[in-house]
């Protein structure tokens, strides 16, 4: 049985269903239903899992990586369990990443069509630390602030919001930092509801980067 020492949980719990895309005007015949898209690290390791409802035309999965939210790059690939001898409604899939980033890391997996069409999973945030000393919270906002708080003694600190694209957003920065502060993340007024990205520096080494979700009602 796993002892699992380190776990961050991102679960899809909604199913959702996607058409894939291709460059120029060709229409890609990718179609699927992909759900319950999680990620656990247990022992060090991170397990990625997800199934797909109705699967067709689908060649393969990139397991992608990154440690800030916005750069990914390629790990590994898992070839499509459809066939034309298949007649499972439902297909499963796992990866281990066996050497996971240290801090804070995040997945998502392209799914790759026959005729070269592609599209994305949601993003999921692993959190591979042995102390947790630092945090950003809350991880929805609804008030354009977020507290920061760490009981390291971290000097020329900068705290920074982009959005997916990787467009910085705001920056806030101090000379020293330890406890806790109250920041905007956004110095122009409110931010459009979304998906962002928090990046916390000390000495231009990264300290901590999530995923924060802005709600406007």
């Amino acid at each position: 049985m796993k002892t699992i020492l380190l776990c961050s949980t991102l679960i899809i719990t909604s199913t959702f269903s996607f058409a894939g895309h291709t460059s120029g005007d060709q229409t890609g015949t990718l179609a699927m239903t992909l759900r319950n898209f999680k990620g656990v690290i247990n022992e060090q390791v991170v397990d990625l899992s997800w199934a797909t409802l109705m699967e067709a035309g689908v060649d393969y999965y990139e397991i992608q990586r990154s440690g800030d939210g916005m750069n990914f790059i390629d790990i590994d690939r898992i070839e499509s369990e459809m066939t034309i001898s298949t007649s499972d409604f439902q297909l499963n899939y796992q990866y281990a990443d066996a050497h996971p980033l240290k801090g804070t890391s995040f997945y998502r997996v392209k799914v790759v069509g026959k005729d070269g069409s592609t599209n994305q999973t949601p993003i999921v945030e692993i959190n591979n630390y042995a102390t947790t000393g630092t945090r950003i919270y809350p991880t929805v906002i609804q008030s354009n602030t977020v507290f920061v708080e760490s009981d390291s003694n971290l000097s020329e600190v900068k705290m920074e919001f982009f959005d997916l694209s990787g467009n910085k957003i705001s920056e806030t920065s101090w000379s020293a930092f330890n406890g806790r502060q109250t920041v905007q993340v956004s110095k122009a007024g409110s931010l459009p509801t979304g998906t962002y990205v928090a990046r916390l520096t000390a000495n231009g080494q990264n300290v901590k980067s999530q995923l924060v979700i802005v709600q406007n009602f």
